[in-house]
């Protein structure tokens, strides 16, 4: 049986690297204007292009995001875009506009087409439209079922299939929402999506302005336009059999320690159920996962149980632990790229591509300095005295994490 393709997001060169250290058959990245994320992107075409030929020599894949609704004046930059990286051939254009894809097609570009989880890709007989349209692969919408996403497979022949199994979900459907328009101006149809729901909301009645009503959730408001997380770690036993070409990871605008925990996490998993037979999903992996920033975990739709409040986030974001990055390591020495403070006496747990190891903060020195604390700002780095000596490779890819 096929091992699926695990895809990680690259919101810049740095997670990219790590993404594909930690595990990552390919990537998907995109510029700001055109990809869905404008913000917290740091690619614009001069980068896109190294990161093609970079992914290209580690013989890793590279999709290009250019998934937005256009509106006639985004059309401009999306020829540019196509014309442009079409001479270095990425792996795919990931896309969603029925005129994009009519754009591509007239620009003769011979990068394959990828159909973005925004075309709402439901059904069989979409996937068979997207494929008479030219696309090689469908990503297909989030809103499936486990049973749905079965006999779509078994109706669909020669075009590959590829599901969401981690990250954040939209409240509006597939992503098509009017909430972050409504209060801020800023399209999320066009990248700019401001994360309104996952602003704190009470209710208030007309004539009592100054006197809100919490509804029900806890002291610090109600997150009842805010989803939980998709987590299907656990389910990658069940998903074998479907025969999915492709698990995705979301995340273009999250940092490098989710990208790197998602990506060694999966990776682990998958390799153990497709290459060993594995059907149980240790809890070191739960744990890595927990590490991140995220809303809470959620089945999501693809084993939707029927409760009423299976996908609502009800508590705030769990806070991250990421402190920082290891860029270099000497006997009992570390030298951290802070990124969250971190203090001498602090427990600590070292995370490269291959090893997890605990570790205790004995002192640290900046600058030839003794100091207590770091507080991570203006790239402040430390050299950090541990207690265990860390050997063996994959030490440049090594991230510091609070446990």
């Amino acid at each position: 049986m096929k091992k699926p393709e695990l895809v990680l997001p690259a919101g810049s060169m740095e997670k990219l690297r790590y993404a594909f250290a930690f595990g990552a058959d390919a990537v998907y990245a995109g510029p700001p204007d055109t990809s869905l994320r404008a913000n917290l992107n740091d690619f614009d075409l001069a980068k896109l292009i190294k990161a093609v030929e970079y992914t290209h020599c580690i013989e890793k894949k590279i999709y290009i995001t250019l998934n937005l609704f256009a509106h006639e004046d985004d059309l401009g930059a999306v020829e540019k875009y196509v014309r442009e990286l079409s001479e270095v051939r990425p792996d795919a254009f990931v896309v969603s506009d029925p005129g994009v894809v009519r754009l591509i097609e007239t620009m003769k570009s011979k990068v394959p087409l990828h159909i973005s989880t925004q075309a709402n890709i439901t059904n069989s007989e979409s996937v068979k439209f997207w494929k008479e349209a030219g696309a090689v692969r469908v990503v297909l919408a989030r809103e499936l079922h486990f049973s749905e996403i079965k006999k779509i497979k078994e109706l669909t022949k020669n075009i590959e299939l590829e599901i969401f199994i981690h990250g954040a979900m939209c409240m509006a459907y597939s992503g098509r929402c009017l909430l972050s328009n409504a209060l801020t101006g800023r399209d999320a149809n066009r990248g700019r999506c401001a994360q309104t729901c996952r602003w704190r909301y009470y209710l208030v009645e007309e004539t009592r302005p100054t006197e809100p009503f919490q509804i029900d959730q806890d002291e610090r408001g109600t997150y009842i336009l805010n989803s939980k997380d998709l987590c299907l770690i656990d389910k990658i036993p069940s998903l074998k059999d479907l025969e999915i070409d492709a698990y995705k990871i979301e995340g273009r605008t999250k940092n490098i320690f989710y990208v790197s925990l998602a990506a060694k996490a999966y990776r682990k998993v998958i390799d153990d159920v497709f290459d060993h037979n594995v059907n149980e999903v240790e809890d070191e992996v739960f744990a890595l996962l927990d590490l991140t920033d995220n809303h809470g975990y959620t089945h999501g739709f693809t084993f939707a149980d029927g409760s009423p409040k299976q996908n609502v986030q009800e508590m705030e974001n769990k806070k991250q632990n990421f402190a920082g990055l290891i860029e270099g390591i000497s006997e009992d020495k570390v030298m951290i790229k802070v990124k969250n403070p971190i203090s001498a006496g602090d427990k600590v747990i070292a995370i490269s591509p291959d090893e997890k190891v605990s570790l205790t903060i004995l002192d640290m020195l900046e600058n030839g300095r003794n100091v207590d604390r770091a507080s991570g700002a203006q790239k402040q780095r430390v050299k950090a005295t541990v207690d265990v000596h860390l050997k063996g490779d994959g030490w440049e890819f090594g991230i510091i994490s609070k446990p």
